[in-house]
């Protein structure tokens, strides 16, 4: 039984055929509902009129649906993928129809009453992983291309997809593999003149190099777990600075309270915002002034917090304000609000009208600029960040120690002892030794029907 057959036996049973929703939730111009496992393509004729023969590759048909609870025949489009060579490695098909919530509801309903069973959560790309169709570094990258709301997030999922961080570790773990085979053959027969020995200082130099490479690729992975989150920008500056009217300026809609009183905001408000392609949490906060009170003291706290928990701060200011601009301990924008009435901004400041609405649209790409983590210090999602990081760092320790064993003449059986644990920990990594746990937790976050 191989490392993933062990773990094949799953609370959902993988030789069921599932049915699920596969589109968006909602209205929409196409609907999808999918099918995988042995019954999958059967059941599908079943449904499907005119009747076609089962095809022996992939083959898209159109035709309707006759389904119960319909009076009507139902224009759709059927995919199906008749063997293994499929998404899940599964006979699948897919019914494309119109995008009725009610109508995919009783298509799903009817696939039910003759044989099928409903989708679990994630339950398709587990089934692709179980198959051996996509490592789970890869089955990741499925759900972060689905949920990414920022460029960069997008770019780094489907980087992470077509296998830019599984590919590598998996070759290594293959050339460790060959490693620790040799090793071990030397220790089982000694004494047999055909089994030669590596060239031991290469050897330690390259295990070394392997170890330097995977300890960067963890300390990379560090960095880009804070990219899980949609990024905090908080608006600070003093009271009547502009910026709950640039708040509801750059979410396009008013929802924080304006007045040409000071200290009309007292708790913040958080919305998300579109800018420049990333999706950010906009937060304004309260004007920064001395309390005079227990309820200013307390919208100064939370001022301060947001700012610190902020990872871009837009200091506002414009000609109605004097206050110095304070020193922040995360980056920071200046901005000058009300231009419309003091066209004076100063130099390093984005100029911005939220009456007019001008620099609006360069205060937005100021800020995805700001925010954008550079691809070479995004290696992976941010989930196979927080899992796969401990597991590289122990991988790195052990690679060390196996080029240490080399060096300082230990004996092979140290050096493969050392290997055993590298390939054990790149298998955590790629999926190749998992635990039931962790594949509920990972695929427990997939919406139904992916």
């Amino acid at each position: 039984m191989t490392e993933r057959d062990q773990h094949a036996a799953m609370t959902l049973d993988s030789t069921d055929t599932i049915v699920a929703i596969a589109s968006a939730p909602g209205p929409g111009v196409r609907g999808i509902v999918r099918l995988s496992g042995p019954d999958a393509c059967l059941l599908a004729l079943q449904t499907f009129t005119p009747k076609v023969e089962m095809p022996r590759c992939a083959r898209r048909f159109e035709g309707h649906l006759v389904i119960d609870g319909l009076r009507h025949p139902l224009p759709a489009a059927l995919l199906l993928w008749p063997d293994s060579r499929s998404y899940t490695g599964q006979p699948m098909a897919e019914f494309h129809t119109v995008g009725s919530p009610p109508l995919l509801s009783q298509l799903v309903a009817h696939c039910l009453a003759r044989g099928a069973r409903p989708a679990g959560p994630g339950e398709f790309t587990l089934r692709a992983f179980l198959a051996g169709k996509l490592d789970l570094t890869r089955a990741e990258a499925v759900l972060a291309v689905i949920n990414a709301d920022r460029a960069d997030q997008l770019d780094v999922a489907l980087k992470q997809l077509a296998g830019g961080l599984s590919g590598p570790l998996t070759v290594l773990r293959d050339r460790l593999m060959d490693m620790l085979a040799h090793l071990e053959a030397n220790l089982d027969f000694a004494e047999e003149p055909d089994v030669g020995e590596y060239e031991r200082h290469a050897l330690a130099a390259e295990l070394g190099e392997r170890a330097a490479e995977l300890a960067r690729l963890a300390d990379r992975l560090r960095d880009r777990e804070r990219a899980h989150d949609r990024p905090r920008v908080a608006l600070c500056g003093p009271p009547n600075a502009g910026k709950s009217r640039l708040f509801n300026a750059l979410l396009g809609r008013d929802q924080a309270i304006v007045s040409p009183l000071a200290g009309t905001t007292r708790d913040y408000l958080a919305e998300p915002c579109v800018c420049g392609g990333m999706t950010i949490e906009l937060i304004d906060t309260a004007g920064a002034e001395e309390a005079r009170d227990a309820i200013e003291g307390q919208a100064q706290a939370k001022r301060l917090e947001q700012a610190r928990r902020a990872e871009l701060v837009l200091e506002c200011r414009s000609g109605d304000t004097t206050s110095a601009v304070p020193e922040h301990d995360r980056p920071t924008l200046l901005v000058w609000t009300k231009v419309d009435r003091d066209r004076e901004a100063p130099e390093g400041a984005i100029a911005t009208s939220a009456l007019t609405g001008e620099g609006l649209d360069q205060l937005r790409k100021a800020i995805a600029s700001a925010l954008a983590v550079p691809p070479s210090e995004g290696p992976a999602i941010a989930s196979t960040s927080a899992r796969c990081r401990e597991s590289l760092r122990r991988a790195s320790e052990s690679l060390e120690g196996a080029a240490r064993a080399i060096r300082e003449g230990l004996g092979d059986e140290i050096v493969a002892l050392e290997l055993r644990q590298t390939i054990d920990d790149l298998g955590q990594v790629v999926g190749a030794v998992v635990t039931e746990d962790l594949l509920d937790r990972i695929f427990g976050a997939f919406c139904i029907g992916k």
